[in-house]
């Protein structure tokens, strides 16, 4: 009799067990993975005066699946929103051995939220027909500061491109506000390339900075490069060889200057506390500076404007000219860059 109970005892203690492990109460204590952000924005760099240097723009972009339902009804709508005909699309999918087909690429933004209403008033699968919304980056500012827009890319990348974040579809990553100011940035440009111009140097450097404060105003090294276009350009000549740690003169010392004047996060004005960087962000020069003590006016020069009370520092040098006589191109750039700060009214 006792072991018919014992028996009894166990075969309940089994079935309880089992249905724990079935029941609800089990399976909402499984683990489930959590919800991560799927895309990433990366976060925009700035001049002083909040104009974009390096940005993500965002692309829309069509696809269609192979075999679709209403093949007739979907191309007749993609057609009033891509600028292909009804037939184009169709033959698209059709002569296509492609899972997905492209049917257009970077539409505007306000022609994609009138094609996604109109797929789905006529009901139409988002696993048939559908929009992809992908980023790339833009550099509107072209070849201006190219080496040190890059660098900051590089330098802040952690910052610019955090950890996807948990709950959100999109993390965005914070904005880098630099100190040049593009306007200044310009005249140094157009000041560096006649000095290469002028004496064929391997390469020619420039900064302004404020006296002051040590803030970058504008920092060159030329040959330039576009930034939209830098994966055919060599690595030497992405290098930043404009930013020294000191500058001496012997009535002008620098003792550091600094190119990085706010990080934000998105869409805020509030700079942030506390941002790390994956190495220091300026860095010896040593030729260039040697130039600079030799002072001579042929190879380099350093000058404050206006003399009166002086407000700004502007180096010009290059490195290994073939045409030293040419000296007078440095003075020249310095008058010029003075003469473009005077139309600005910024001395």
């Amino acid at each position: 009799m006792l072991l018919v109970v014992t028996l009894l005892v166990i075969a309940l203690a089994v079935a309880i067990l089992a249905e724990l492990m079935v029941s609800d109460r089990v399976r909402a204590g499984k683990y489930v993975n959590p919800y991560v952000a799927s895309q990433v924005v990366r976060g925009t760099i700035y001049d002083r005066n909040g104009r974009a240097l390096a940005l993500d723009v965002p692309e829309n972009d069509v696809y269609v699946k192979s075999n679709p339902q209403n093949a007739d009804a979907i191309s007749q709508i993609l057609s009033l929103h891509t600028g292909r005909t009804p037939g184009e699309i169709l033959a698209l999918i059709r002569n296509s051995d492609q899972d997905t087909i492209l049917v257009a690429k970077d539409i505007p933004a306000d022609e994609a939220s009138a094609l996604q209403a109109d797929l789905e008033k006529a009901s139409i699968s988002s696993e048939d027909a559908y929009i992809t919304k992908v980023y790339s980056r833009t550099y509107p500012a072209a070849f201006h500061a190219a080496q040190l827009i890059q660098d900051t890319e590089d330098a802040f990348g952690h910052v610019l491109s955090p950890i996807p974040e948990f709950g959100q579809t999109t993390t965005y990553g914070k904005d880098v506000y630099l100190t040049i100011d593009l306007d200044i940035q310009y005249l140094l440009d157009l000041a560096l390339q006649q000095v290469y111009e002028v004496q064929s140097p391997e390469y020619c450097v420039g900064l302004v900075t404020d006296i002051v404060t040590g803030e970058v105003l504008a920092a060159t090294t030329y040959p330039f490069y576009d930034l939209n276009d830098s994966y055919s350009i060599p690595d030497q000549q992405k290098v930043s060889r404009a930013l020294v740690s000191s500058v001496s003169r012997s009535e002008l010392r620098l003792m550091s200057i600094n190119p990085v004047m706010k990080v934000t996060v998105h869409d805020s004005e509030v700079p942030s506390e506390d941002y790390q960087m994956d190495r220091p962000f300026t860095m010896d020069l040593d030729v260039i500076k040697e130039r600079i003590n030799s002072a001579d006016g042929r190879t380099a020069i350093v000058s404050s404007i206006p003399e009166s009370n002086p407000r700004y520092m502007i180096f010009v040098g290059s490195v290994n000219p073939k045409f030293h006589q040419n000296s007078y191109v440095m003075d020249a750039a310095i008058k010029s860059i003075e003469q473009g700060l005077a139309a600005q009214s910024k001395i």
